[in-house]
Parts: structure tokens; sequence; C-alpha cells
């Protein structure tokens, strides 16, 4: 362990007691604590690289100034900060109501996704079972609800980053004409305790004002990872209230809501959000196959100026098991190449060719494999109905010669 891993693991700690003595009414030695916080944060400050030292001195004042709070016994001390007494009295009076729906509303998008799957490389089948989880519930309620199949839920797309995920969710909303609310763990999450739990709120209400609304977490896994492991009682709550409203979706008659998460790391999600109930449907976007790697540098190299002597079905075959976030940054790498030669050694413009695929291939590696690994690490650990659950990326690890031992 280094010297910053060392301070970073001490002022986590400490942080975590000055909140036990808080919370058992110790405010003295809560206040010590604290301080002490003051002091590590300060500490990481001058030993973190320059584009972190901001946060941890940020860190470091807030500590104190809780400290201080604490002395003269006039401040409220929540999960990490403080809320001001100014503060707490603006959140009281007639204008809540008004605020708290103005901030709700601008989480929801104010264009619709104008991506269609139609604009995606490959990944039929996956297409085809989102159609059927997501599209196909808004655009045939009747036929739903002549065979007696509530429509709406949850549905959690996961697997390998990179690989298109969020690009599916838009385009699913895309082919819906539905209210889309694209949501970020910074969205939702509050330093002050309760307002997180406020927000979710907030937004469920916004999208049930809506009638036909996706609701999209991206990054599921901050926000409601497994409360079992969480030391937080914050962390706890905050899932507890995502799986009420996820419950709810079922009780509203009057509406067709529905859930969209994604995730690279689905064995982090909390367990109960993945029964039945909450996200019914559980999709594995893997990385992209032959056809769609094809399309992928088509697509990306389709404004370029690229020689015809380049061979894309060598190109798709070369990075098989990268991901589509991989290929087109080897697109824009090869591309910089004779850039880089007409501007820097002011040659003439050419045509990106053969050769500058093979320098940056040359140099380049995926991510991939690494990710595979360090999931079925963490499946193996799981039960064997979650592993079952996640027997597609159990099957698509295989390509990187990982596997569960029996």
């Amino acid at each position: 362990m280094d010297l910053r891993d060392e301070v970073k693991s001490r002022m986590e700690q400490t942080h975590r007691l000055a909140q036990k003595y808080y919370d058992s009414g110790d405010i003295a030695r809560a206040r010590v604590e604290y301080i002490r916080c003051a002091g590590l944060a300060q500490q990481m400050s001058t030993i973190s690289p320059p584009g972190q030292n901001p946060d941890y001195t940020t860190m470091s004042n807030k500590y104190k100034e809780i400290a201080e709070g604490l002395k003269e016994n006039n401040i409220k001390v929540y999960t990490s900060g403080i809320k001001p007494a100014e503060q707490v009295a603006q959140t009281n009076g007639n204008g809540d109501s008004q605020r708290d729906a103005k901030k709700a509303e601008q989480l929801i998008m104010v264009e619709k996704p104008t991506t269609k799957f139609s604009d995606i490389a490959g990944l039929d089948q996956v297409k085809e079972d989102i159609k059927e989880a997501i599209v196909y519930p808004f655009k045939y309620p009747d036929e739903y609800r002549y065979f007696g199949v509530k429509p709406g839920g949850g549905i959690l797309l996961y697997g390998p980053p990179g690989c298109g995920k969020t690009t599916l969710a838009r385009a699913a909303a895309g082919e819906c004409d539905v209210a889309f609310i694209n949501l970020k763990v910074s969205d939702i999450k509050d330093k002050y305790v309760g307002e997180s739990e406020k927000n979710i709120r907030d937004v469920f209400d916004t999208a049930r004002s809506r009638g036909r609304a996706i609701i999209f977490f991206d990054e599921i896994d901050s926000l409601a990872g497994e409360r079992s492991q969480s030391s937080e009682g914050h962390e706890k709550s905050l899932v507890s209230e995502l799986l009420v409203q996820m419950n709810g979706l079922a009780e509203n008659k009057d509406s067709v809501l529905l859930v969209l998460a994604a995730t690279n790391r689905p064995w982090d999600v909390d367990v109960a959000l993945r029964r039945a109930g909450r996200f019914d449907s559980t999709i594995f976007i893997p990385n992209p196959d032959f056809p769609a790697r094809k399309n992928l540098f088509e697509i990306s190299l389709n404004a370029k100026p690229l020689s015809p002597t380049v061979n894309l079905d060598a190109l798709a075959k070369e990075t098989n098991g990268y991901a589509s976030s991989e290929i087109i940054d080897i697109c824009q790498r090869a591309a910089k190449i004779p850039l880089r030669e007409r501007i820097k050694k002011n040659q003439p413009r050419r045509q990106i060719d053969t050769p500058d695929f093979t320098v940056v291939l040359a140099k380049y590696h995926s991510m991939l494999p690494s990710w595979y690994i360090h999931a079925v690490n963490e499946i193996k650990q799981m039960s064997q109905e979650d592993i079952d659950l996640f027997r597609e990326l159990i099957q698509a690890s295989k390509e990187y010669a990982v596997n569960i031992p029996k």
C-alpha cells in the first residue's frame, strides 16, 4: 500500500468514526475526529496529483467547518457535510413545491432522442430483445391490455464498458413517443440526509405526471449498490426508496412508466432490484461481433479521407474482442497520423492508409480482457441463481479464455 492509499484509508476510517460518535450523541469526540479528518484531507492534498488537489482542499475545509460548528453546537452534521441554518430556512415555506417541480422538470431531456436502432451497428438480437421489453409496451398498449400483460416495469442493461449501453437506451427512447428522463448519479445524490431520497421521489412523480415515460439511470450500481456491503445509512435508505418507487410502477394503472438502467458492474446492483417485479428483464450488451465491427469502421471513417486500399474486413477481424468505443478511437488515432504530418511537417495532404492503422493497432490494447476477468471473478462468488442470470456474460468471457470453475 503506497502513502496515498494509506492516508486515504485512515481518512475514511476516521470519517466513519466521527459519524459514529455524532450519531451516538458524543459531540466532543465527533469534533476531535472531524478535526483529524481535516488534517488527513489536507495531507492528501499535498501528496495527490495536481488535478486532485482542489478536491481534497475543499474536503479539508468542509471538515474544519463541521468541527467548528460542533464546537458552537449550532449546526447539524449530515452524512458528508453540513447544511447551513440559512439554507434550512430557505427550504421552508410555500415555494417548496414550485422549486421541487422546477428541479424535477430540469431532469427531463428538452428534446426526444433522435437516435434509432437503425443507427446502431450490429447487435440485431439485442435490439430485438430491447424492442420487446421497451418499445412494444409503448407502441401496442391495447394489445398488452387485451392479453392482460402489464406494460412498463424495469429493464437492466449490463455488459462491458464502451459497448453501447447508453446509446441503445437513447435509441429505445427514440423509437417511442415518450418522455425520456436521463439521469446520472450526480443528478440524484445529495450530501444532505434525506435529499437523495427526495430526488428519487421527485423524478418518479415527474414521470407519472407525463403518463408515458422512460426513466434512464446510467451507472445504476453507483446509485443502487448492494445494501449489505454499504456502511453508510443513507446509501441503504436510498436503495430502499428506489425499491419503493419501482414497486409503485406496477400499482399505477393510469400510466406506462419504464425504468431503464445500465451498468458495467451488475454484481454490485442490490439483489432486491434484480428480482422479478423490479428489473424484470436483464439484457446483456456484448462487445460487437464481426458485422458490427465492420459497420463501426464504415460509420467512423465515412467522413474521413480514406484510401480505397484499406481493407475494412481485415480491420474488423483484427479488432475481434474490442469494444465499440475502442474501434471509434482507433479510427480517430489513425486519422491523426496524416493530420500531424500535414501540420507539423508541412507534408502534402494524403488519405488515411493501411499503415496508419497498423501503427495504431500495434500499440493498442483492449480493456475488455481485464474487465471480463474481473467480472467472472465477481460472479463466481455469487449464488448459483445469480450465476445463471449472468450466463451470457460468462459465455462471452470464454472468448478471452476466462472460465468459472465448476
